[in-house]
């Protein structure tokens, strides 16, 4: 990870170290902005966009010419697609990136040529490792504990008082019946033993798991997102988005701030809280995003209108019904 100036074309990393056999990304990555969702000509990363960049091979010797390990021309896909994908071995490299024109308008945003891999799976390994560990101190731990007992009461054992005829020898009338003495259940390694293998059920299990979900929550067992043909309320609550950044609930236009005030405002007369959501296609994203995290700050329940629902349902009600 190394800061550049994007005053100049051609930028170029310090020399780097790699230590693993595996595919690297490599990639010039800026602070985010709101601007890059606008489409004007304003500054954004679209004016770095479709670089040309180089990683070369650098020799053992500091006097030894570099040669080219790879280049964006030659990970180019037949359709026009780009890849920032390579695979390198271990040694010392260096990275070369050149972009359409110079930004330095975008300096602020502190521009950084980045080479990486991913690290998912070491985290994995790394974590097992770990619990792994955990286990054998916790069962070292164990053992230690029930030896100090032991120890503890060899040393600290009573002292039998002197006796007034110690050649006299001690005899019991009744006989009793010795039994093997049983092991105790409650000691410290039978329980290390069986946490253990607790710990390892459920570490597999939650290995071979599915990953939790994330996201808005869609029900595909119909073609209807509503459950009802009719709303049991005379007027639906609505809210709708339009360019450039107009929002409106139930066709009355209110400013961004006071959306949350004028839903729950709605919404506190009302005992079902649905809402319905629908946006403009040329509206902008962080706006869609602000009305239903906003819809689903307030506890509603959303529903999403989407164009072709709105096409299905209007070619719904100007199809002919027809009457048995």
């Amino acid at each position: 990870d190394y800061s550049v100036s994007l005053d100049n074309r051609q930028l170029k990393s310090p020399p780097f170290e790699i230590n693993l056999r595996e595919t690297y990304f490599a990639s010039l990555d800026l602070d985010y902005r709101v601007d890059d969702w606008y489409q004007d000509n304003r500054c954004n990363h679209k004016t770095i966009l479709y670089p040309q960049w180089r990683v070369y091979r650098l020799g053992s010797a500091s006097a030894q010419s570099r040669e080219l390990w790879v280049s964006s021309e030659q990970l180019a896909h037949s359709d026009g697609s780009l890849s920032n994908a390579f695979l390198a071995s271990p040694g010392q490299y260096q990275l070369e990136w050149n972009i359409p024109a110079a930004a330095p308008c975008l300096n602020p945003r502190h521009p950084h040529l980045s080479v990486y891999t991913e690290s998912s799976g070491y985290r994995e390994v790394v974590g097992v490792t770990q619990l792994f560990c955990l286990f054998l101190g916790g069962t070292g731990l164990g053992l230690f504990v029930v030896a100090g007992e032991h120890v503890a009461r060899w040393k600290f054992a009573r002292v039998l008082s002197p006796r007034i005829f110690p050649d006299m020898v001690l005899r019991n009338v009744t006989s009793i019946a010795k039994h093997a003495p049983l092991a105790p259940i409650h000691l410290m390694p039978h329980w290390g033993l069986f946490c253990g293998a607790i710990l390892w059920i459920l570490m597999f299990i939650f290995m071979i798991g599915p990953p939790p979900s994330h996201g808005l929550f869609v029900n595909l067992r119909s073609r209807e997102v509503i459950a009802w043909d009719k709303s049991p309320w005379q007027e639906t609550l609505g809210v709708y988005v339009r360019a450039p950044g107009r929002f409106f609930v139930n066709g009355e236009e209110i400013e961004r701030g006071s959306l949350r005030t004028k839903l729950l405002e709605h919404l506190r007369r009302r005992v079902e809280w649905t809402v319905y959501f629908e946006a403009d296609f040329d509206t902008l994203y962080m706006d869609d995003i602000y009305a239903v995290e906003t819809i689903q700050g307030c506890g509603a329940k959303l529903i999403w209108i989407t164009p072709k629902m709105r096409e299905e349902w209007r070619h719904k009600e100007q199809s002919p019904q027809h009457v048995l």
